[in-house]
């Protein structure tokens, strides 16, 4: 059921890459896998790829998640059950992404101001990126991920910034502090941690905001390809 879910995604990979990389860990499973699409679930987060016109025979596996479960995640490749969503379940469109794909194994050469320097973090430093991160609020979740592997560039003793992964695989949780922006401190970090990824065999893969031209122009410009789709994430609440 797994390889023949993999076979599916890997129809459009750069689309499918977050499911693809999901199906890694432990704890995630496929719900259901057809010529249609795939559902997969991990924790709180639904997984879905479908082709247009099928969402209806994925709605019913997702039903007791979408209605008994607040913390309920799911990510959608098309607005097709999108809508439904929102319309009919109360859920909201946290974000619309696209997919940055690193497609190399050849690491990534930065360089660092004078003075400062890259280091893992550990629990020492739950408090500071849980003050800074804003995307989460969940001091435990926060300090899983410094478990995981999230860096951070420090001068001397300070640390002014850090970047990991999410629970999901993906690269994230990037945040420089405004006095040492514009530093290419975030750049360096954001090399690092691909680095890091590749040394461990993994696919490094962020998800940038439809909006953030910038931040679109930085991946490719890194060596990132970006998706064509757009990716949905939806939520009643805050996401992680």
């Amino acid at each position: 059921m797994k390889q023949q879910a993999i076979d599916y995604l890997m129809r459009d990979r750069m689309a499918n890459i977050d499911i693809l990389e999901v199906l890694q860990l432990p704890r995630a499973g496929v719900l259901a896998v057809n010529d249609h699409g795939v559902l997969v679930s991990h924790g709180d987060l639904f997984l879905l790829a479908h082709e247009p016109g099928f969402s209806a025979e994925f709605l019913p596996l997702m039903e007791a998640g979408l209605t008994q479960n607040p913390e309920q995640l799911v990510v959608l490749r098309n607005r097709e059950l999108k809508d439904v969503l929102e319309g009919d379940y109360g859920f909201q469109t946290v974000m619309e992404c696209y997919h940055a794909v690193y497609p190399s194994t050849e690491r990534i050469p930065y360089t660092l101001p004078e003075g400062a320097e890259i280091r893992k973090l550990d629990a020492r430093y739950v408090d500071f990126v849980h003050e800074h991160y804003h995307m989460v609020d969940d001091i435990n979740y926060i300090r899983e991920r410094i478990e995981e592997d999230m860096f951070g560039v420090f001068f001397g003793e300070e640390i002014v910034g850090f970047a990991g992964t999410h629970e999901e695989r993906s690269m994230g949780m990037l945040e420089i502090l405004p006095d040492c922006r514009r530093l290419g401190l975030a750049t360096a970090l954001e090399a690092h941690l691909i680095n890091y990824l590749i040394s461990l065999g993994r696919v490094a893969f962020c998800q940038v905001a439809v909006y953030n031209d910038a931040s679109i122009k930085l991946q490719q410009k890194m060596g990132l390809e970006i998706s064509d789709r757009v990716i949905y994430w939806l939520a009643r609440g805050q996401m992680k």
